[in-house]
C-alpha cells in the first residue's frame, strides 16, 4: 500500500497494490527522493530531496508524521515497509 499526501492537505492511494517504481516515486514528489523515517510503525516517507531548495510549499500533514525539529516540503509518499521495488 502506497499513498501520496499533498501540500494542499489532500491525500490519495497510488499504485494499488503494485509495488511503485523508483520513477512512479519520483514523479509523485517531483524529483529526486530522500527517505524519511516517520512516526507510524512499519511505515516510512519518501520526499522530494530538494523541496526546501526549490521553494516547494510545506507538508503540514507530512511534518505532523516525523519526530524530529524540521519541516517537510512538497508532496510526500507514504508506503509500508517491503513495499519498495526489489
Amino acid at each position: 500500500m502506497a499513498f501520496v499526501i499533498r501540500t494542499d492537505g489532500t491525500s490519495e492511494r497510488v499504485w494499488g497494490d503494485d509495488k511503485p517504481t523508483l520513477t512512479q516515486i519520483q514523479d509523485a514528489v517531483g524529483g529526486w527522493i530522500e527517505h524519511v523515517p516517520i512516526i507510524m510503525e512499519g511505515m516510512y516517507m519518501y520526499c522530494n530531496e530538494e523541496g526546501k531548495l526549490k521553494g516547494l510549499p510545506p507538508n503540514w500533514l507530512a511534518t505532523n508524521l516525523i519526530d524530529f525539529d524540521d519541516v517537510i516540503c512538497g508532496d510526500v509518499v507514504i508506503m509500508e515497509e517491503g513495499d519498495e521495488e526489489e
